[in-house]
């Protein structure tokens, strides 16, 4: 294996290692969305059971309060989750362009190489046509 070829195989690991890290951080955001959800249905719950009773609905100004915080850190979460993404997108970009660089330079190595080893064969096609073309030219000659 050639030292592009190590070299492309290395860029293309670190390009798929990135998107992984990014889809984590996309999953964990869903989980993140999840979760506020989860406290909006909560509260709807909790609130309907404060309507039907009294000890419940005296209790839930300070469950309001709390949930209202609790999505406030979650949302601040998924502030932070979301700049982590952007982050994580502008370097699955950089490392695109990389192992595009050396893809494509191994891709035109091959190329080169492939060109190099069609001239080869043409020229000894060609020297082996010479080579025949003289044996019947000298054997012409002397019948």
């Amino acid at each position: 294996m050639s030292a592009l070829d190590q070299l492309v195989r290395l860029h293309r690991w670190n390009l798929d290692e990135k998107r992984q890290k990014l889809a984590e951080l996309e999953r964990f955001r869903g989980k993140l969305l999840g979760n506020i959800e989860s406290l909006e249905a909560e509260l709807a719950r909790e609130q309907a059971a404060a309507e039907r009773s009294e000890v419940t609905s005296v209790s839930l100004p300070a469950f309001i309060k709390a949930t209202v915080d609790r999505r406030r850190k979650i949302e601040g979460s998924i502030d932070e989750v979301d700049r982590s993404i952007a982050l994580a997108r502008d370097e699955i970009a950089q490392a695109f362009q990389e192992f595009k660089k050396y893809e494509t330079a191994h891709d035109n190595h091959l190329r080169r190489e492939a060109m190099k080893q069609s001239r080869r064969e043409q020229n000894a096609a060609d020297e082996l046509g010479i080579d025949l073309h003289r044996r019947q030219a000298a054997g012409g000659a002397q019948g």
